[in-house]
């Protein structure tokens, strides 16, 4: 096992920055002191983080990059046809498939559209700006949609399968 324990699991920054966005994305949507210091500088954080991981799927170690799973119509029409081949536990590798690939970058660009919506109510031209506080407020509520969809889909795919899916993002 000890051979074999690089290959299942995800590298360090993947995991970091998972769990990062994941316990600052639930803490400022559970706890929300709108506009408060924490919460600002925690979303920030958020999207540095994000940035880094974007950047690092240009130049991580393979599971890590977007060539990998980007989810092109193709790509993710295969993904559908042969999900049960992509989820067998012969050979397990942590990835994405590009079905799964839709699930992360629709988070991303949620996350990000949180964020930037989160920044643009502290700017003095949107202020105030209802337009703006509903948008925050919708995009973090469809990125929690999305969380429960896709812890959900995590959970069943390593119930089914059984496929360590948690556990590689943990250790």
């Amino acid at each position: 096992m000890a051979a074999n324990s690089h290959a299942s699991r995800w590298d360090l920054l993947v995991r970091l920055t998972h769990w990062w966005v994941a316990a600052v994305f639930l803490w400022n949507y559970l706890w929300p002191d709108d506009g408060d210091d924490w919460h600002q500088w925690l979303g920030y954080s958020l999207l540095a983080v994000l940035v880094i991981r974007w950047g690092w799927g240009f130049v991580g170690p393979a599971n890590a990059r977007w060539r990998d799973f980007f989810p092109t119509p193709a790509r993710v029409r295969h993904s559908i046809r042969h999900f049960d081949a992509e989820h067998q536990p012969q050979g397990y590798r942590p990835h994405h498939t590009p079905l799964a690939g839709v699930m992360v970058v629709g988070l991303w660009l949620g996350l990000a559209l949180v964020g930037f919506s989160g920044w643009l109510q502290e700017t003095d031209r949107y202020w105030g700006e209802q337009w703006v506080q509903l948008l925050h407020e919708w995009s973090a509520n469809l990125v929690m949609a999305a969380v429960v969809v896709h812890v959900s889909a995590v959970l069943w795919i390593q119930h089914k399968f059984r496929l360590p899916l948690v556990r590689s993002m943990i250790r």
